[in-house]
């Protein structure tokens, strides 16, 4: 094991110990991903008893952490593939999303998007209002960026689609997030 990784694994255990380990403490090794972190992730997880996903008021370590090797053990793609687990893992897997670098989240963004391309079911509302708001949030880093054209292209169907589905729901949270996402990936041309 590195230093590096040496020094975190020992300041989570240090923080979880006194009782103030938060999510963005384990998030933090997102900034200098290895391997390195997962068997000792996962010994945590065990000798901590964190919790999975759950219907408590109990922030779900072992289910961050999980997602956190998934990425360090597969990337994007592992996470990708992950959406589908039970619980709304999904909502872990949109977190970890939003702290990776942007040229790494947005392709698995639209990866993620084509599990509603054919159209957004009322079942999805909510998968899609949680995925529009990280979207939201990385579009806040790209202000001022001009954006790729393939990326323009590829997300502002998306983003129309969203929207059109939100005002037939009445979901000013979704039609909101969507909408400042044009902010980067589109312009007021396209809306």
């Amino acid at each position: 094991m590195t230093e590096t990784v040496e020094k975190h694994i020992k300041k989570l255990h240090r923080l979880e110990k006194k009782g103030d380990l938060e999510v963005e403490h384990l998030l933090k090794i997102l900034k200098n991903p290895s391997k390195e972190y997962i068997a000792p992730l996962q010994e945590m997880v065990v000798l901590y008893d964190w919790q999975p996903m759950n219907d408590e008021l109990i922030i779900p370590f072992a289910a961050w952490v999980e997602a956190i090797c998934i990425y360090l053990e597969e990337g994007t793609q592992g996470l990708i593939k992950a959406i589908d687990k039970p619980k709304e893992f999904f909502l872990i897997v949109f977190g970890v999303l939003e702290e990776l670098p942007i040229d790494e989240a947005l392709p698995a963004f639209l990866n993620i998007a084509e599990t509603f391309s054919a159209g957004i079911t009322d079942e999805q509302e909510f998968f899609v209002q949680k995925y529009v708001y990280p979207l939201c949030e990385i579009s806040h880093q790209l202000k001022g960026e001009k954006m790729s054209k393939d990326l323009h292209e590829a997300f502002v169907p998306i983003l129309k689609q969203i929207i059109s589905f939100a005002q037939t729901k009445k979901n000013e949270t979704i039609m909101c997030s969507a909408a400042v996402c044009f902010q980067a990936f589109g312009d007021k041309s396209d809306i």
